[in-house]
């Protein structure tokens, strides 16, 4: 009498556990371009120069075209993916005051990587994410300064809105400090970047 109970006790549970739902998980891959509103500003001193302190603020090539590549894992609403962006240009600035330094300083070349954590409500999809990064940065006077900011830290929040089923389009504000070293001059630059982006991409 005892087995017969335990082996019914056991099918119960064996049964519930088995009609009980388990989470939806759903992975997709996409990819998409932007449109970026780029703002950098600087501020730089030197022991070589300590009366000679500088800062930039770029005034061109301040709205640039951009690649983005993603996978998202979704568990029911939840979101944990990674995401990673190619831009070309970032942005320039042709007002150097003084000729210590040079004329022109170009941003270019930015590859990031990011790791994004968010949620869906219906159609929208909100995540915040955070990423390292590679950006070249050109002095033409100094061509052999070290002109790359490496595994720099990148922050920011991305609302998306799904539309026609595997199209969405959203805005990402985007916000990065980083600091640079001129071996020629030795400035310490420390470069402060905010960007907005429209966005528009397709799911896999």
């Amino acid at each position: 009498m005892k087995i017969f109970k335990f082996f019914l006790i056991f099918f119960f549970f064996t049964f519930h556990a088995q009609t009980k739902e388990l989470p939806r998980i759903d992975t997709k891959f996409y990819l998409g371009i932007y449109k970026s509103f780029d703002k950098l500003s600087s501020y730089a001193t030197s022991l070589q120069y300590p009366s000679l302190p500088y800062s930039l603020e770029t005034d061109d090539n301040k709205e640039n075209l951009g690649f983005f590549l993603g996978y998202d894992v979704n568990f029911e609403d939840f979101i944990i993916g990674i995401e990673t962006n190619f831009q070309e240009n970032v942005g320039a600035d042709q007002t150097v005051a003084f000729s210590v330094i040079g004329r022109e300083a170009t941003y270019e070349k930015m590859l990031e990587a990011k790791l994004k954590l968010g949620y869906s409500i219906n159609d929208l999809r909100i995540f915040t994410y955070l990423g390292r990064g590679n950006l070249d940065v050109q002095w033409p006077e100094y061509q052999n300064d070290p002109d790359n900011a490496s595994n720099y830290w990148t922050r920011g929040l991305v609302i998306d809105y799904i539309f026609f089923r595997d199209f969405f389009i959203g805005l990402n504000y985007d916000q990065t400090i980083l600091d640079l070293i001129y071996t020629s001059t030795n400035y310490i630059e420390e470069v402060y970047k905010r960007s907005l982006r429209l966005r528009i991409g397709y799911v896999f």
